[in-house]
């Protein structure tokens, strides 16, 4: 059974026990609804993590990749501009980049990396909802990449 067919199965079990709920809104919001909310959504990200893992590559294949796959920098029209190995890269301090490339890094990478302390709950959220609906994406932040 796929994940999205065994979440489908689920909705179907919470749904009517949702519907009595919210015909009777006085108890929509009392203290027992709410934690059941909230262990409802902790074991929805418990269900989320469990069925990731099959997909998620061992260390040694991270590293693996890492000391095979060059960078390559390709440009509008799929001309290979350069390609960058582990051996050829330098680190430079964070003072000494343009600040326009930090700028593009962020806009690119997480443009709402000043708004949040980083943690971007919506966007990990969404990242979740798009990716059970088939559409893989990440929500990581800058920070959390780091």
């Amino acid at each position: 059974m796929s994940f999205p067919a065994f979440l489908q199965a689920r909705w179907l079990i919470l749904r009517p026990a949702l519907a009595r709920l919210v015909r009777r809104p006085d108890r929509l919001w009392s203290l027992h609804s709410l934690v059941w909310l909230m262990a409802g959504m902790a074991l929805a990200l418990l269900l989320y993590v469990l069925a990731l893992i099959p997909f998620t590559p061992a260390i040694s294949d991270i590293r693996k990749a890492k000391m095979e796959q060059p960078a390559q920098l390709v440009s509008g029209d799929g001309r290979l501009l350069a390609e960058y190995r582990w051996v050829n890269r330098e680190w430079v301090p964070l003072d000494e980049i343009a600040k326009p490339v930090v700028d593009a890094l962020i806009a690119t990478e997480d443009h709402r990396f000043y708004d949040h302390w980083g943690m971007d709950w919506r966007r990990t959220l969404s990242a979740v909802v798009r990716t059970l609906g088939g559409d893989k994406q990440g929500g990581s932040t800058i920070t959390q990449q780091l």
